[in-house]
């Protein structure tokens, strides 16, 4: 079984579309573990939703890793794969694609995609996000959208949970230890991943300071150096 973590907070319209992505999926053997960070209004739109495989809770802690891990903590999947839930997934052989990739033995897998921008549910233009991940690429920029990203839950026995330390990092973070502990990335052909870009998660690009302390962290935990504060939006198209 493939467990789908999905942090969400007051947006459960967006939450639903995550989910009909997950429900077309034509691998049928899936759980969704959607765990709400905000009002509750999640939880409404999961019963809403009357599909036993969706199963929704409040977040144990405060804040999106703590609602990864809240779900970490629930899931009974051998997989674990990530997606937002203002995100989806275009290629609904995706969890298919997957399941035979792990078959070769554990790694970390992701794929490419589409960064959306959208303003009042309405897109306006998508630009390709579809770059190769190394051990030491991942010392210099993150390339790899979390919505794509699936391994085994094994690695968690391993190396832990999410780290909340590491706030916006956590994604980034939690690549790095996987190739630290000596397992591979394998990169799935073909753009199957839609990440959306909106007023909402994109506004975190006007606090700055905190992003770099966050950054520094990183940087500090794994010994990075020369890291420059940017997003995907940047590495999607460099000037």
């Amino acid at each position: 079984m493939i467990s789908v973590l999905i942090p969400t907070y007051n947006r459960p319209q967006l939450l639903k579309r995550a989910l009909h992505s997950l429900q077309a999926q034509l691998y049928p053997d899936w759980e969704a573990l959607v765990v709400d960070d905000g009002d509750g209004s999640s939880i409404q739109a999961v019963g809403e939703l009357g599909d036993p495989r969706v199963w929704a809770t409040k977040n144990r802690g405060r804040g999106q890793v703590y609602a990864r891990n809240t779900a970490l903590e629930a899931a009974s999947g051998e997989i674990i794969a990530l997606l937002d839930d203002d995100d989806w997934w275009e290629d609904p052989t995706h969890l298919h694609r997957v399941v035979r990739a792990l078959k070769a033995g554990p790694a970390l897998v992701y794929r490419g995609g589409y960064l959306v921008y959208e303003r009042g549910g309405l897109e306006l233009e998508r630009t390709p996000f579809d770059l190769r991940a190394t051990a030491t690429s991942l010392r210099h920029d993150n390339t790899i959208l979390a919505a794509g990203v699936a391994y085994p839950r094994l690695l968690h026995g391993e190396l832990g949970a999410f780290d909340p330390e590491m706030s916006d990092y956590w994604d980034w973070d939690w690549y790095l230890r996987v190739v630290g502990a000596g397992y591979p990335l394998l990169q799935l052909p073909g753009r199957g991943v839609a990440v959306s870009m909106h007023g909402s998660n994109m506004s975190y690009s006007s606090r700055p300071t905190e992003r770099q302390q966050n950054l520094a962290k990183l940087s500090a935990k794994h010994g990075l150096s020369g890291i420059v504060l940017k997003d995907h939006r940047i590495i999607a198209s460099p000037a």
